[in-house]
């Protein structure tokens, strides 16, 4: 789960402004903290399970539980070269260790403008209308707004968009000459609107709401513990990798979803859940231990309440309760093989399609294993999930060329939502040039449905027993 002050008119004035430099310095002690709590996890999948690799970082300190929660490192912008950071009108916002050319203070800056930051030959370089100032990449560069008035939460804006947490902007010469990261440190509590009304529709009721707050807070909680003992500079992505989320939000029913659930998680023989969601499950549930790694690092994807059960569904409301998509037989044989190259598995030796058939079930009766099968009766063995990645996989020139894809210079065109694959529960029917996907549901099918959660609240059902139902044998528990 994405861093001053005018001159004093008055006596008081100068108070102030002695108040602010002690302001200051806790916040540097506090930005140092966060420094050094730089943490994360490496290979793996998020709530949503797309594949993640992060680069570790020295292990944090220990934080304090406030009544907010735990601060979060969100990966707001990944290997960006350029940012616009502001605050509100007439506020100010606090660059510790930056020098400005105009004279300003180190602490503070009023700024009537953005401050555009670019990385260049090792520095940042910030150019705002009050001046310039580089700072060693080495050292990284935070931003936070100034202390907020007591009962509202300070806020900046990042390319235009409200975020309330600091910044910290972390170079990535791994992506690319200039690139850089930025993260949001921010409380779990200011974190959790910004999530559900993202993954939420809007307009859909409150008791759908806090269930996706508790799933949301919880997922947060158990990544955060993951990151925090692998050592990664951030803990979540803002993406569907792990939790899609636009910064701060105005959406009146997520921040009282999140009010009235404060603190509660879903927890299992005393540990905090991996509570995966989606979007539709299609009427048939999946297993974590299926879709996901379950070696070690990764014994939470053998938690009996994100295996698949038979449970009540609702989620024929979505409208990917069912869908058929047909692909061009040739390419989705490229993707495959392509697929099949970067993850080092044997399909990548894959020839010519003939068909794709299921080959295992889980408990709740869908597919959980699929045969890649060629002409002649060579088959490869897929998961579910690895099947539909691979079925909707990008494939770059370089990717391509590697996998013996058509000419070196050409890749294959991004799948969009007309042409995906949407979930892994699915038969394929594959005629002369053309292969037919009939399925059911999106995403991977484990956990939350949100479609389910909005039918079953539409019912008058209570978020406590729709979660419950999701993760059998889970309890839900205030964890702060």
């Amino acid at each position: 789960m994405v861093k001053w002050m005018n001159k004093p008119e008055s006596l008081l004035a100068a108070a102030a402004l002695g108040l602010l430099g002690a302001l200051a310095v806790l916040l540097n002690l506090t930005l140092a903290s966060c420094q050094n709590s730089a943490a994360g996890r490496v290979g793996q999948t998020g709530v949503h399970g797309q594949p993640l690799a992060r680069a570790p970082l020295p292990p944090p300190r220990q934080e304090f539980y406030g009544d907010r929660g735990p601060d979060l490192r969100v990966r707001i912008r990944s290997g960006v070269n350029s940012a616009s950071i502001a605050a509100p009108a007439g506020e100010a916002l606090m660059w510790p260790g930056v020098a400005w050319s105009s004279g300003a203070s180190a602490r503070t800056l009023r700024t009537a403008g953005p401050v555009e930051i670019r990385l260049v030959g090792g520095e940042f370089v910030l150019r705002s209308p009050q001046g310039e100032a580089r700072v060693n990449a080495a050292e990284g560069l935070w931003a936070a707004p100034m202390p907020a008035r007591s009962g509202s939460t300070p806020m900046l804006t990042l390319d235009g968009g409200p975020y309330p947490g600091k910044l910290r902007i972390v170079p990535r010469s791994d992506a690319a000459p200039g690139a850089f990261d930025v993260i949001e440190h921010v409380a779990l509590e200011d974190y959790l609107p910004g999530v559900v009304a993202k993954e939420m529709l809007a307009g859909w009721p409150l008791t759908a709401f806090q269930v996706q707050a508790v799933c949301a807070r919880t997922y947060a909680l158990q990544e955060r513990g993951l990151s925090l003992l692998r050592g990664e500079h951030f803990d979540l992505e803002s993406t569907d990798r792990d939790q899609v989320y636009g910064g701060a939000s105005a959406n009146a029913t997520a921040q009282e979803a999140v009010r009235t659930t404060r603190g509660l998680v879903l927890k299992h023989n005393g540990l905090i859940l991996r509570a995966y969601y989606s979007s539709t499950c299609g009427g048939r549930t999946a297993s974590a231990r299926d879709t996901w790694p379950t070696g070690r690092g990764y014994e939470y994807n053998l938690a009996a309440p994100v295996q698949a059960h038979t449970r009540p569904t609702a989620c024929d409301i979505s409208p990917l309760h069912r869908w058929t998509v047909t692909r061009d037989r040739a390419e989705l044989e490229q993707r495959i093989r392509a697929f099949g190259e970067r993850q080092k598995l044997l399909v990548r030796r894959l020839r010519t399609l003939h068909s794709i058939e299921p080959m295992a079930f889980n408990a709740d009766g869908r597919p959980s294993r699929y045969k890649v099968i060629e002409p002649g009766g060579t088959w490869y063995e897929l998961s579910g999930e690895e099947l539909r990645l691979a079925c909707n996989n990008s494939v770059p020139a370089s990717a391509a060329a590697a996998a013996g894809v058509g000419a070196p210079s050409a890749g294959l065109p991004i799948v969009d939502r007309k042409s995906r694959v949407h979930s892994s529960d699915f038969a394929v029917q594959v005629r002369g040039n053309v292969a037919t996907f009939t399925g059911r549901g999106f995403g991977h099918g484990v956990g939350m449905c949100q479609y389910c959660a909005k039918a079953f609240a539409d019912r008058g059902e209570d978020w406590r027993t729709i979660v419950l139902r999701f993760y059998p044998g889970a309890t839900i528990e205030r964890q702060y």
